[in-house]
């Protein structure tokens, strides 16, 4: 430190120890202000610890510019990569929610495909119980018929019109897809109820009806009666 204040101040005071000075480190030592900003803005003189300090860092900037801008490469070379890396990011993000919407778009046109596929085959199952009705009530003599079973005569309220698939869930699934649910539900209902009343099927179907076949009409009965208590 010592030496390099001497010889800063030798050149300062003597071109020929400027120039001297020049050709050892490389660059003028004697081009830079002695003067700094003081703390009301105002210039003021630097100390000799203090300009001596300030042209050595001026002139190790000035002998390292090519490690600064390497530096600064690198720097920008960083940033566009950080850079690229959230486009990147964003552009992936952007795809998967463009492919997660089309994804929940094929899902809900599937399931309301499928609520009308199965609206379609209640409105059908629905008209097939009211005409197989219409023939049971047209054969006076069913209770007299031989061989015959109660559970495969009766057309059971449900979209299968099976026994085996009577439950409260498809019975309510069946009656409320049906056409006269949909204009007045109670007085639905109540031709209903009058229709499987476990009195009447037994009367109607006579020694067809089993006790299997009966605990299923009853639970048909309950379920229509509850339902029809509900609707009022």
């Amino acid at each position: 430190d010592q030496a390099f204040r001497e010889s800063l101040f030798d050149a300062l005071a003597d071109d020929e120890g400027a120039a001297y000075w020049e050709g050892v480190y490389g660059q003028p030592i004697h081009i830079y202000p002695d003067q700094k900003a003081g703390p009301d803005g105002k210039l003021e003189r630097m100390s000799e610890e203090e300009y001596a300090e300030y042209v050595r860092k001026k002139m190790w900037e000035k002998s390292h510019e090519h490690i600064l801008e390497e530096r600064e490469a690198k720097e920008r070379a960083r940033k566009q990569r950080a850079q690229g890396a959230r486009q990147w990011e964003e552009e992936t993000a952007r795809q998967e929610a463009e492919a997660a919407d089309i994804r929940r778009q094929v899902r809900e046109s599937l399931k309301r495909g499928e609520q009308r596929k199965r609206a379609r085959e209640a409105e059908a199952a629905w008209t097939n119980y009211v005409q197989r009705w219409e023939e049971l009530k047209a054969n006076k003599h069913t209770s007299q018929a031989a061989d015959v079973k109660a559970s495969e005569m009766i057309p059971w309220p449900v979209v299968s019109g099976k026994r085996r698939d009577v439950s409260e869930t498809n019975i309510e699934h069946f009656m409320q897809s049906s056409a006269p649910w949909k204009e007045d539900p109670a007085t639905m209902l109540k031709v209903e109820r009058v229709r499987w009343h476990p009195d009447k099927m037994q009367q109607r179907f006579g020694q067809h009806v089993d006790t299997q076949t009966m605990k299923s009409v009853t639970a048909v009965f309950q379920t229509i009666d509850r339902m029809w208590d509900e609707s009022r």
